[in-house]
């Protein structure tokens, strides 16, 4: 079998770190890698130490795109890797977090139609204004074909935003993989100790400042850099290039504690992590790595991507403060020991390169985008029946052909004296208030319905404060009061004398809790033996199967959001004027026309609305955002 190739797309400091131990995992499982750097970080510190130090193969292609403003940035890097892309014939494009580099590579596959493989997806804080690494995330997520999660809650964020569960897999992550290799590595290749800078093992903290937040005002730099230049111990910050020629244009210099030196390497950093007190950082590969070393961390940023640090008790997030940065900085220390496997067992890049050769040798044509399933397994698109509108037209016209809406216990005499009548039945499935909305319609038009309730259902309360209020509104208005009976919440092979205990039982509460007889049953899912119609199934109470409601009588059903004949106007019976038994499901009858599929797709996102909602009504821990004004009442 020919070997399958991938291009992975690098450009800064932490895709470098993370590729140097996945491409070694490629290797094993034959899988050929072209990497392109897009030399977004170009500073001999901020790059060829790592390909040297890390054991990383050279690059084959560097765009040597450099820094500028961003969209330019983007625009040199997509010219760049069109004709690679062309050349090369890659089965993937693999990236790497969150970088210009990330998003550049990820337009450039989709333009070219290559599936695209994410590593270190699914990351939120959810505020875009100053956070770039936010937006090309999301992009990033959006389109790639494999998500490769660090964690289980990147893998949570990303099931809930909608992204098949299919497209998605947690590895762990390749930075831990390589920390630990790094340290076993230390000795021979680290060239600065905190000696050499004047320091004392564990009487320093460590800081590296350069995300746009925090850099691109120069009050907000300042703040910073002065709480840091304040701390009761030195702070040593490796400085980031672009910080670097802002001090510079600013004749800026620290005059106390800040200790400001070049750029390290990989394993120098990681010496001067594992030997200081504290971790003080912006980045989000540093805040892993000083978890990694059991350094608590101080993160200057409303919040951090790693939640699961911060509720470790290692990391904590603070403002743009300098009381309250010098205050962490002096002090913060963690309250327990720090968990492990958040990110994985060490053995991520194992992981990655596994899930991206199952992912490279099936057909990828069958990637799932919705998240319940692929678009073949999806519904085709269908003329829809229900409408509000439609649902007042056939009801008016029935009532113009002079029928009357009957109660089924009066269907008998009915049939005796050759009247034409409809048996208007509705079964409440899945939402109560479609149901209220229907009564309200047909009370207007002098139409009196039998509604039959379910009692044993996860998709309503009847008992609620609402639900019980919904219930009696609709008899209230005049409406029949039936059973909806759910043949799946008792034994398949049920007796029709066990059965009808059963109903009778449901029956009994249901006649308790409304003061209201119940007059008829319906089976929710009803099975062969149901639809025989025997009568013994329900003792002493009818139910709508038996022979008398569906013999005689023309039974029309909207089932699965469809007329099963036709609609009733269509229908011989009608034709001929005689009886009908017409059953519908209040939840399909919306105001305009929606298939049958979006309409449970919209109440399935409704309940998770409702759900929200009453948790937010019930505790204050939820009364945040969209329910914090619930917090005022």
């Amino acid at each position: 079998m020919t070997a399958k190739k991938i291009i992975t797309v690098i450009g800064a400091r932490p895709q470098f770190v993370k590729a140097a131990i996945v491409s070694r995992a490629f290797e094993v499982l034959d899988i050929q890698e072209i990497i392109i750097h897009t030399g977004q970080h170009y500073d001999p510190n901020m790059s060829k130490v790592f390909f040297d130090q890390l054991l990383m193969n050279k690059p084959d292609y560097n765009l040597n795109v450099g820094s500028t403003e961003p969209t330019k940035q983007l625009a040199m890097m997509l010219e760049k890797l069109s004709p690679i892309l062309d050349k090369e014939k890659p089965d993937a494009v693999h990236v790497y977090g969150d970088t210009n580099s990330t998003v550049a590579a990820c337009l450039a596959a989709v333009a070219k139609d290559i599936p695209l493989i994410h590593t270190e997806a699914g990351e939120r804080i959810y505020r875009r204004y100053q956070v770039p690494e936010e937006v090309n995330r999301v992009i990033a997520d959006s389109v790639a074909s494999l998500n490769l999660t660090c964690t289980r809650r990147a893998e949570n964020f990303l099931i809930r935003e909608g992204i098949s569960q299919s497209r998605v897999k947690f590895v762990g992550d390749p930075m831990y993989d390589l920390f630990c290799w790094g340290k076993s590595q230390l000795n021979s290749q680290a060239n600065l100790n905190p000696e050499a800078l004047g320091l004392k093992d564990f009487e320093y903290h460590l800081a590296t400042i350069h995300r746009a937040q925090n850099t691109a005002d120069k009050d907000v730099l300042l703040k910073i850099l002065n709480a840091l230049d304040k701390a009761d111990m030195p702070v040593v910050l490796p400085i980031h290039p672009r910080v670097k020629n802002l001090l510079q244009k600013w004749n800026w210099k620290p005059q106390k504690s800040l200790k400001i030196i070049q750029s390290l390497g990989y394993f120098d950093f990681l010496n001067l992590l594992l030997k200081c007190k504290r971790c003080f950082t912006d980045s989000g590969g540093v805040t892993r790595e000083a978890f990694f070393a059991n350094k608590p961390c101080i993160v200057p940023m409303e919040n951090s991507w790693w939640t699961d640090v911060v509720e470790s008790g290692w990391m904590v997030t603070c403002d743009i403060d300098e009381g309250e940065i010098l205050q962490n900085i002096n002090s913060f220390s963690p309250r327990s020991k720090p968990p492990e496997g958040i990110f994985g067992d060490g053995n991520s890049s194992s992981a990655i390169a596994n899930e991206i050769f199952k992912f490279l040798n099936t057909d990828l044509k069958d990637v799932s985008w919705h998240r319940l399933g692929n678009h073949n397994e999806l519904p085709k698109s269908v003329v829809a029946d229900c409408s509000i509108g439609n649902y007042k037209y056939i009801t008016g016209e029935l009532l113009k052909a002079g029928y009357n809406f009957i109660p089924f216990g009066e269907a008998e005499k009915q049939l005796e004296s050759n009247k034409k009548f409809v048996l208007m039945r509705h079964d409440i499935d899945f939402n109560l208030k479609d149901a209220l909305r229907i009564a309200e319609i047909e009370a207007d038009m002098g139409i009196f319905a039998t509604y039959f309730f379910m009692l044993r259902t996860e998709h309503y309360n009847l008992f609620s404060t609402e639900g019980t209020n919904i219930v009696k509104k609709i008899l209230g208005l005049g409406h029949h009061f039936g059973l909806h009976f759910d043949m799946a919440s008792y034994p398949e092979n049920s007796i029709e004398k066990d059965l009808a205990i059963a109903v009778n039982k449901e029956a009994l509460v249901l006649e308790d809790w409304f003061n209201e007889k119940v007059e008829i049953v319906s089976f929710h899912r009803p099975n062969q033996l149901i639809l025989k119609g025997s009568s013994e199934l329900s003792g002493a109470r009818p139910h709508t199967y038996m022979d008398k409601f569906t013999d005689t009588i023309e039974y029309i059903s909207d089932s699965r959001g469809l007329w099963s004949n036709g609609n009733p106007l269509q229908t011989k019976a009608f034709a001929q004027k005689k009886p009908l038994h017409i059953l519908t499901h209040p939840i399909w009858w919306k105001e305009s026309f929606i298939s049958p599929y979006e309409v449970l797709q919209r109440f399935v996102e409704q309940k998770k609305i409702d759900i929200e909602k009453s948790v937010a009504e019930n505790n204050t821990v939820y009364q945040r955002g969209l329910y914090s004004y619930l917090a005022d009442k």
